[in-house]
Formats: structure tokens, C-alpha cells, sequence
């Protein structure tokens, strides 16, 4: 049931599904960690085939991906379309939060937004004092990054705020 034209929706998590297998290691380790054939796998990340990962699938493959830019590749693209974001927390290594670096990558994507939206509005990009929709992306793309780094130093400020749980 290959060589259709997918929605642009499935395309896109056709396009997520392969690069969370290259993420993993391979067809091979995906296969070896999901039971399901190279070739099957490989289906899933066509952009021509209806043949779509499941949801346990995508979680083990999305798990052993590598924490490259994009990661978790299949649930970023889901949430993408059902207009969420996703936002990875730190791990709590039981060491104090830094919180200087997260205020410094929090300023960091605060100035990434505004020179985007300031680029966009000033009348030298493509279109001129109209934001086309590659500047809006690229804007939406850096506030993504914003929500991130706000969600980390929540998570940071949190963990200093919550009490201590009392031993069992």
C-alpha cells in the first residue's frame, strides 16, 4: 500500500518516525527493541506509505533515541500537530539546581524571540513590513525554545520551593 500522497500531518510524522530511528541507532537496534521487521520499521518512515508506528512502538523507539536536537523526534512532531509543545525537564541529579544558567538560556531565548519578531517587522525580510511564513516559523520555533527554558527553570524552582518527603 505504498506511493500515496499523505497528508501533509502524516507526512510530517513519517518524517519524525525516521529520524527517531536514526536517533536509536538504526533499523536494526529498532528492530531488536520493537520485534518488528527492518522493513516494516522502514514503512513507517516513508512519506508514501499510510503505514503509521504505534504509540507503544514510538515510545521505545522515541526512549533510545539519542538526546540530539529534536529528541523525543515522534512525540515533538505529535504534539506539533495537536498544537502542544513538549518540553523535556532536567534530571535530578539530587545536586542544587543551577539556576544562573537557567535564567541565562531563559534571557538567551527572550532576545531569539524578539530579534526574530523585531527581523520580521522591520520591512528587510523577504516581503517587506509583512511577516511571511518562514518568519513566522522561525519566530514560533525560537518561542518553543522560550517555553522550554521556562519550564526547566519552573521545574528547577519548584524542586528548591517543595518541601522534603519524609523518609518511608
Amino acid at each position: 500500500m505504498g506511493d500515496v500522497q499523505l497528508p501533509v500531518a502524516e507526512r510530517r510524522l513519517a518524517e519524525a518516525t525516521k529520524r527517531a530511528v536514526q536517533a536509536a541507532g538504526g533499523g536494526k537496534v529498532c528492530e531488536d527493541e520493537t520485534g518488528l521487521s527492518d522493513t516494516r520499521i522502514s514503512c513507517f518512515c516513508s512519506k508514501n506509505d499510510r503505514a503509521s508506528i504505534s504509540i507503544r512502538n514510538a515510545v521505545r523507539i522515541d526512549g533510545i533515541g539519542a538526546r540530539e536536537d529534536g529528541h523525543p523526534h515522534i512525540l515533538n512532531a505529535m504534539a506539533s500537530l495537536l498544537g502542544a509543545v513538549v518540553i523535556m525537564l532536567p534530571e535530578r541529579d539530587g545536586a542544587e539546581p543551577c539556576l544562573r544558567t537557567g535564567v541565562m538560556a531563559l534571557s538567551i531565548e527572550v532576545g531569539d524571540v524578539s530579534r526574530a519578531v523585531s527581523d520580521a517587522l522591520a520591512g528587510t525580510g523577504e516581503d517587506g513590513a509583512k511577516v511571511t511564513p518562514r518568519e513566522a516559523q522561525a519566530a514560533l520555533d525560537h518561542i518553543a525554545d522560550l517555553e522550554r527554558a521556562t519550564a526547566k527553570l519552573r521545574y528547577q524552582l519548584e524542586h528548591i520551593g517543595s518541601p522534603p518527603e519524609a523518609p518511608p
